[in-house]
């Protein structure tokens, strides 16, 4: 089956509505109809657990590759999860390369069961989006942007918020990307007025490192809890601190890829009264691709699977004062 039939395909399933029960994943995009990802049932909305925050990035949507049947698998597993989350972020690289209608396309496929069970989605933007393309295709979440040059959003729940700032650096040229994240002056500004809103934990998120978008400082003259992002596609906790005598410091994380490179999985974060952990779920490692159907996978792939089983990484709420 060629690449335009197995598009028709997903068309299919959306319309007609969806599988009874998750399959397994066929190893291939371009895998015959019956054989195409399969998307799992919508969970019946009820249980949910507010203090549940699922996070994922990197996703790639390719409808040429291999990423779209290991987003299928994320999804599938997500909405196994008793209680649902109340929320799901996605930190940016929706598309594959080039933010191309195409991707934005089968990427509402592949999620559409997360809404359907009555999940929140929030999807922020990396350098390989393009704004007026994912508007085009999620226009109500578009919608819902707090500023309108660009794709910010804000996630409340009873026990901390999220701000999902959008570091993406369009640029003129829409058939190339800009690899280095950015946050503008107006941006930072609204990030910082955002932060004085809440007595709250707060987390600020985006694709980019927070070297990248500059809002260090902002974030230590707050009471901000933790920086989550993407772009790196590995898990990587660290820390943010003002100088060598500054007791105050700002734990930062780095989350997989859902399926493209590096670390491939998701984060779990969980709002305890006091702190929040994040849990990573690890499926696999590759770089730069998976190996062959049959072929052996690299030792050290292995160790970096192995050896990241079960991570774990700490936000305090409440950090002494500079």
């Amino acid at each position: 089956m060629n690449r335009r039939e197995f598009l028709g395909g997903l068309a299919v399933l959306g319309c007609q509505g969806l599988v009874s029960k998750a399959v397994t994943i066929p190893s291939s995009a371009e895998a015959s109809m019956s054989e195409a990802p399969a998307m799992a049932p919508a969970a019946k909305k009820g249980k949910f657990d507010d203090d549940t925050v699922v996070f994922i990035s990197d996703l790639h949507t390719n409808p040429q590759g291999y990423q779209p049947e290991r987003l299928v698998r994320t999804v599938n597993d997500i909405l196994k999860m008793k209680p649902l989350p109340r929320n799901v972020i996605a930190l940016g690289d929706l598309a594959y390369l080039r933010g191309q209608i195409s991707e934005y396309t089968l990427l509402r496929k592949i999620i559409k069961p997360i809404e359907d069970a009555g999940i929140t989605l929030t999807l922020g933007m990396g350098n390989h989006d393009r704004r007026a393309n994912y508007a085009a295709i999620f226009p109500e979440h578009a919608a819902k942007s707090a500023m309108k040059n660009y794709m910010n959003f804000v996630v409340d729940t009873p026990r901390a918020a999220f701000i999902i700032m959008d570091s993406l650096q369009e640029g003129e040229d829409h058939t190339s990307w800009i690899v280095a994240g950015k946050v503008e002056a107006d941006q930072r500004q609204w990030v910082a007025e955002t932060l004085k809103q809440f007595t709250k934990p707060v987390f600020v998120c985006s694709h980019h490192s927070i070297a990248e978008t500059g809002v260090k400082d902002i974030m230590l003259d707050s009471t901000a809890c933790g920086y989550i992002h993407g772009h790196d596609h590995v898990w990587r906790p660290g820390w943010i601190k003002r100088n060598y005598s500054s007791k105050r410091l700002i734990p930062t994380l780095c989350i997989p890829s859902t399926g493209h490179w590096g670390d491939i999985g998701y984060m779990i974060l969980s709002l305890k009264e006091k702190y929040a952990v994040a849990e990573l779920k690890q499926y696999e490692y590759f770089f730069p691709k998976p190996v062959a159907d049959g072929a052996e996978k690299p030792l050290q792939w292995q160790f970096m699977e192995e050896d990241h089983k079960g991570l774990k990484y700490h936000f305090a709420y409440i950090y002494p004062k500079e």
